[in-house]
């Protein structure tokens, strides 16, 4: 059986006192996956220790089924691209020649590295700036050679460490193509962001960390379904909000009802689906004049599932 891209096994990290991360077990193959989690989650940390620039405290990684802690790792080193959340430049070098160094690093000849150089410069949209010092260029700019030189080697693992990170709206929409793409040729993509709705814009696919720990993982699908087991809010404008509730309570569709003012009746239910086909008759009969519900977004529910601890 072809093993997976990745796989971590019981993986720690600590720095001193502080914990990086605490049992990582996670195994990513194919495709985009998400790496979401606030600043400080874990997420670079894991990238780093996939990457060998840092070692587990305990556990270990693999990478196409080669342990990163034995020898022999750096045979898989070609077949992984690494997008750093900080800079990694050498600044003084033009971005046709910063690329063109790690190609000829990485093996080829001058003539060869050069145009690999190129097509990667061509593919992240940089190739009129080829010839532009790094240390002149803006955040976004850098930004993009760093993706230039982590699909330099066509790698079959991309690790993107907050790869939007001070890019403009059309750039960003251009990585995220590239991105979706990537996925969609077969490559496996780990992408790490603080923000949801980049990721959601790339992937179904999440892995959610939180202080260094699992918090639950996945497709977004599945994971909404947690915040279904959390009650949800339905609003209505009606003129017989007492009749509805006091209905609604009787039947055991609601866990809370209150009445903010005039016509309103906001109902909570664990049993959404339910408690909506119960206000269909309503409806029909006229008595609902409008219904609203309150659906979590991304940013709410992972707020959610790390105040209730919630894992899976």
């Amino acid at each position: 059986m072809t093993p997976p891209a990745l796989r971590c096994v019981g993986l720690c990290r600590w720095y001193g006192e502080v914990q990086g991360l605490s049992g990582l077990d996670l195994e990513v193959e194919g495709g985009v996956v998400g790496l979401l989690g606030p600043n400080g989650a874990g997420k670079s940390t894991l990238m780093r220790l996939v990457t060998g620039l840092a070692r587990p405290s305990r556990g270990f990684v693999e990478v196409f089924g080669r342990r990163m802690d034995r020898p022999g790792r750096h045979e898989v080193f070609r077949r992984v691209g690494y997008a750093p959340g900080e800079d990694v430049h050498f600044e003084t070098e033009r971005a046709r020649d910063f690329l063109t160094i790690l190609a000829v690093l990485g093996g080829d000849a001058p003539g060869a590295a050069r145009r690999r150089a190129d097509a990667a410069l061509e593919l992240v949209g940089m190739e009129e700036f080829a010839a532009k010092r790094l240390d002149a260029m803006s955040k976004g700019m850098r930004q993009r050679i760093k993706l230039a030189q982590t699909v330099l080697f066509e790698p079959e693992l991309l690790l993107l460490d907050e790869p939007l990170n001070g890019m403009d709206p059309v750039n960003r929409r251009r990585v995220m193509d590239l991105v979706r793409e990537w996925g969609r040729e077969g490559r496996t993509v780990l992408f790490a962001s603080h923000v949801l709705h980049e990721v959601e814009a790339v992937t179904d696919r999440v892995v959610l960390l939180h202080q260094g720990r699992l918090l639950a993982e996945g497709r977004l699908e599945e994971i909404r379904e947690i915040a279904d087991e959390r009650p949800r809010r339905v609003e209505l404008d009606t003129d017989h909000p007492r009749e509805i509730a006091a209905e609604a309570l009787e039947a055991d569709l609601v866990d809370g009802v209150s009445f903010p003012g005039g016509d309103l009746l906001v109902l909570e239910t664990r049993s959404l689906d339910r408690l909506l086909t119960h206000l269909e008759r309503y409806g029909e009969g006229g008595w609902i004049s409008a219904l609203e519900v309150e659906e979590a977004d991304l940013e709410s529910l992972f707020a959610m599932m790390v105040d209730e601890g919630v894992t899976r």
